[in-house]
């Protein structure tokens, strides 16, 4: 699931209270900060946003990143790319500073506030990729903290694999399959997934 966060950023505004939510187990989240040249008389360069607090539920993909110009009364956009990872405390908040430096030494911090919501239905997906070889992943979502199996059988409904057996909690999940190092031939697999009452069964290729 992609989140896209939009914050304007002016001399005005340092810090917000809006709470963005993410879903635990979400990939490709975005955070998007819109900079502001406020100044009618000069541009300012080498604009550094820098996040300054990384926290350990999110992972991401750079920490920071540089505007090379911002023109008079104009706005430039910083882009961050994270993951958030599946943690058990979903009423919490966790607050992400960002420092942002300009070529002449100005700094100012903006506050985000990220809070987490939970998925409303369970989803199993097609895998990815599919045909695949020699690795595949399977992504499946849980609404619920919830006693989960997922196997892998043949086109003859033999079991070939079980990839999950095991409570998992709330969010998003992933699970992959190697055919690197098996017996497993080409040709159509499928796959299932039980999580409580919920079963759902997909088909899949396997191309060596």
């Amino acid at each position: 699931m992609k989140t896209i966060l939009i914050i304007a950023l002016s001399a005005s505004i340092a810090f917000a209270q809006t709470v963005y939510k993410v879903t635990p187990g979400s990939k490709g989240n975005q955070i998007i900060l819109t900079v502001e040249n406020e100044s009618k008389e000069k541009e300012l360069t080498k604009v550094k946003v820098k996040l300054i607090n990384q926290r350990s539920s999110f992972n991401f993909r750079t920490a920071e990143e540089e505007i090379e110009k911002i023109e008079r009364g104009k706005s430039e956009e910083a882009q961050f790319t994270f993951d958030a990872e599946i943690i058990d405390e979903l009423s919490r908040t966790d607050t992400l500073r960002f420092m942002i430096t300009g070529s002449e030494g100005t700094k100012q911090q903006k506050e985000i506030l990220i809070g987490y919501e939970l998925p409303t239905e369970y989803v199993l997906e097609q895998n990815y990729p599919n045909p695949f070889n020699p690795e595949t992943t399977i992504k499946y979502i849980l609404p619920e903290a919830s006693n989960v199996t997922l196997k892998v059988y043949d086109i003859l409904g033999k079991e070939v694999a079980a990839l999950v057996n095991e409570n998992k909690p709330a969010g998003i999940h992933y699970s992959s399959l190697s055919a690197r190092h098996s017996t497993l031939a080409s040709g159509v697999y499928f796959y299932r997934l039980t999580a409580g009452s919920y079963q759902s069964i997909k088909k899949m290729l396997l191309l060596k």
